[in-house]
């Protein structure tokens, strides 16, 4: 019984100490598990914020996470000019941190309405597009996309002034085209001379139908860089008689004076085919926009190693504030040079012109009428 008393206590040391050691090897256990969890977690942390940096320094738009209590917790570099601090401290209310009344709006009815919206709006002259929605995160992120499609919208509003002005543009020729050939099938005209005049209103029409046909083929085939240029030595009169003959008929309706002032055997590096297309479409406005009686000059003189070729009428002129822009596509001066046309003439003569390593620009000259420089290289 004596012996008994004494191996219980020992026997309850020894189970106890026996427990304390599995215990201490399971939190031992538990503890590395812990560490070697904490420092995947913390390589995942770094691969994320590697990640996020990449995005920010790399996306094309403004990009925003948002969690549910409104705050920013993260945005990309793009989207610091949306930021009214962009040193902030994150996470940061949205109503601290950004500055644009339209996205504010967008951000507290997504939040309210929980769901995805998408808004376009204008700040100044610059149209944005902004889209947020939730994230499938179990931290219930939202993502706030903002890009600036102000270009798409000048491209939108050209396109569509494009198609309207070609709409009517097409009608005006083909209604006189048919009205005139009504009258020549009624036999409606019995002068000679007459009907001679109504064959030569539809031959005109026709020319300008084609002349717009050729601008929307030669703007298309721009567009798709399916233009080759095969450049060779040139001489100058082997590019402008061939059009000045072309439009001979133009110029005689209208008795308009032509002056020449370059020397023939002047020598260009170009594509002829392509440099004769520059010289009627600049030719063409000429004569369009030059009153009855006046006169058009074309010239050329040696430029260090270039040429400068210049077309100049005595028509109205063009409004200081357009000079700058008829070059470009679609674009139409008013009321300067009202008439008819596609606006597309001098945008392809400034591509062919630049695809040739010259350069074209516009000015008026000292009395009236405007005068458009061109330069290629000499051969």
């Amino acid at each position: 019984m004596h012996e008994l008393l004494i191996l219980t206590p020992i026997l309850f040391l020894g189970a106890t100490t026996l427990w304390l050691w599995r215990k201490r090897r399971a939190m031992a256990a538990t503890c590395q598990a812990s560490q070697v969890a904490l420092r995947e977690a913390r390589r995942e942390i770094e691969t994320l914020e590697q990640f996020l940096e990449g995005i920010s320094l790399t996306a094309p738009v403004g990009l925003f996470l948002i969690d549910e209590r409104a705050r920013v917790v993260w945005f990309s570099h793009e989207a610091r000019g949306w930021l009214m601090r962009g040193d902030a401290s994150l996470p940061v209310s949205v109503h601290e941190l950004i500055v644009i009344p339209p996205l504010l709006s967008l951000i507290n009815r997504a939040l309210q309405e929980e769901r995805e919206e998408v808004r376009e709006f204008q700040v100044e002259d610059r149209w944005y597009w902004a889209h947020i929605i939730p994230l499938p995160l179990p931290s219930r992120l939202w993502g706030l996309t903002v890009k600036d499609v102000t270009e798409l919208q000048r491209l939108g509003r050209a396109r569509r002034d494009f198609v309207a002005n070609i709409s009517h543009d097409l009608r005006t020729p083909i209604t006189t085209i048919q009205l005139l050939v009504e009258m020549l099938q009624m036999e409606a005209v019995k002068d000679p001379q007459e009907r001679q005049q109504l064959l030569e209103s539809i031959a005109d029409q026709t020319w300008t139908l084609q002349q717009m046909a050729q601008e929307l083929m030669d703007l298309s085939m721009i567009e798709s860089g399916r233009m080759p240029l095969r450049l060779r030595p040139t001489p100058l009169h082997a590019i402008i008689e061939p059009v000045l003959t072309r439009l001979d008929m133009q110029l005689r309706r209208k008795n308009l004076a032509l002056q020449r002032r370059y020397e023939p055997d002047l020598a260009i590096l170009a594509d002829e085919e392509h440099m004769q297309r520059v010289i009627q479409n600049l030719l063409h406005n000429a004569i369009k926009f030059t009153p009855a009686g006046g006169r058009i000059t074309i010239g050329a003189r040696i430029m260090g190693e270039d040429v400068d070729v210049w077309i100049q009428d005595t028509g109205p002129g063009i409004p200081t504030e357009h000079l700058d822009r008829i070059f470009e596509r679609f674009y139409k001066t008013d009321p300067a040079r009202r008439g008819t046309g596609s606006g597309l003439g001098l945008s392809i003569a400034r591509h062919i012109v630049e695809g040739h390593g010259g350069h074209i620009w516009a000015e008026n000259g000292i009395e009236s009428g405007a005068i458009i420089h061109f330069t290629l290289p000499r051969a």
